[in-house]
């Protein structure tokens, strides 16, 4: 199990659907409180692990391929990862802040094949990642993203781990 921050800050916690340590979303029970009257708690990415092993060219450490759905007006809160991780998005427009570090961004071609040149960008900036584009984080990158659409988006991710890491961490500081 591994902890994401909530909106407002708040903690959240939700079971991995592996026994690993996963990135987990908000979602504790509780956990969504505030004086709202009646208003519900803001939607909650999903997280579907599709792929998770060790591979031989790379002992002690651990592979993972998953998609992330985040719903129209979901936030990520700020975070890191442990390692490498590459993520394309298949659906959507995430609004992408990178609060400190720098990623390498690929853009799609027009003609929605994958792009070839990445780009590096350095935070504190905030880009749209759209259909097609790419972006691949280092563990010294810390970020945040948000679904301002209004339709979900959908992301595709890979992250190579050592083995019993998180795949995300709560940024710090």
């Amino acid at each position: 199990m591994a902890r994401w921050v909530g909106t407002a800050g708040t903690r959240r916690t939700v079971a991995g659907l592996v026994v690993v340590a996963c990135v987990a979303l908000g979602g504790g029970a509780g956990a969504a409180g505030g004086s709202g009257g009646g208003k519900s708690a803001p939607p909650e990415p999903t997280r579907e692990i599709l792929v998770q092993t060790q591979p031989a060219q790379a002992p002690g450490y651990e592979l993972y391929l998953y998609r992330v759905t985040v719903p129209p007006g979901a936030e990520i809160a700020p975070h890191t990862h442990p390692g490498t991780q590459a993520a394309s998005i298949e659906r959507g427009v995430l609004t992408y802040t990178l609060i400190s570090g720098s990623a390498d961004v690929t853009r799609a071609q027009a003609d929605g094949q994958p792009g070839t040149t990445p780009e590096t960008v350095t935070g504190p900036t905030t880009v749209k990642l759209r259909t097609g584009d790419s972006v691949v984080e280092n563990p010294e990158l810390v970020h945040e993203a948000a679904n301002k659409g209004k339709k979900p988006v959908v992301i595709l991710l890979s992250a190579l781990l050592t083995d019993g890491a998180p795949l995300s961490e709560p940024a710090t500081g």
